[in-house]
């Protein structure tokens, strides 16, 4: 009999002891599973392009511009450019345009200009409105090159200066770096894949410059300029060129890189 109790104690404090175990066990995977923070780096991939516009001077934001005509009509990212006073800080040919470019992946880029010249008009109860005027499309100073007698500079000014002065026996040649499909399609391409990665730093590619050798007529007392701008960039991988803007060839030739 005392030996069945001996048994009996010694099995009951096996399996209190495997219990014990089995509940610290449980209670410290508790604790580490609850308490443990996995932590990683994921980098994605991204298409992140965009523009700044001023005048020769600091970058402004687009303005609402506002016409009253017994009714107040507001045109939200539309610019006001004047074309009558070339004092005017916000006359053409101060307009600057710049595309930035901070994706993480090869992009490709396209630019679309919507404009519209309009006469300002006032009726007898003093209230304003416009006219849209067909004209000749307006002559942007879009970023070009400049090869004089074989070398290239990036404006003419620059040129000048190298050679001392341009004369008639320099052979002077502009060349636009983005492409003008916009009778086509409405879009200016950069011609170019844009190589990036994860560590490239912002890349600023001029649309509209300074005028460079070109001139502009200024227009009558009462016409202005609405100007607006979509930029549109994609992926230069996974065919997306051909998917997104259904075009199975570059506008320029050749093939997508």
């Amino acid at each position: 009999m005392r030996g069945l109790r001996k048994r009996y104690t010694y099995m009951v404090f096996i399996v209190s002891f495997l219990l014990l175990l089995g509940l610290g066990s449980m209670t410290y995977a508790w604790f580490v599973l609850v308490n443990r923070t996995d932590s990683f780096v994921a980098t994605a991939a991204k298409i992140d392009v965009d523009y700044d516009i001023d005048f020769a001077g600091p970058i402004i934001e687009p303005d609402f511009f506002t016409v009253t005509d017994g009714y107040q009509m507001i045109k939200s990212g539309v610019f006001s450019i004047d074309v009558t006073d070339v004092e005017a800080e916000n006359y053409l040919t101060n307009l600057r345009v710049n595309i930035r470019v901070n994706s993480t992946v090869d992009t490709y880029i396209r630019v679309s200009i919507i404009d519209s010249l309009t006469l300002t008009t006032i009726d007898f109860e003093g209230n304003r409105g416009e006219v849209a005027i067909v004209d000749q499309p307006i002559p942007y100073a879009f970023n070009t090159q400049w090869l004089v007698n074989d070398v290239f500079y990036e404006d003419l000014y620059d040129a000048e200066v190298a050679l001392g002065g341009i004369t008639a026996n320099d052979t002077v040649q502009s060349l636009d770096v983005w492409y003008d499909n916009h009778l086509n399609d409405g879009f200016y391409y950069y011609p170019h894949l844009i190589e990036r990665d994860t560590s490239s730093t912002q890349l600023t590619i001029p649309f509209i410059e300074e005028y460079d050798g070109l001139e502009f007529e200024t227009k009558s007392f009462g016409y202005r300029l609405q100007f607006a701008i979509i930029v549109e960039s994609i992926q230069a991988g996974n065919n997306a060129p051909v998917i997104r803007w259904g075009l199975t060839t570059p506008p320029w030739g050749g093939s997508w890189s």
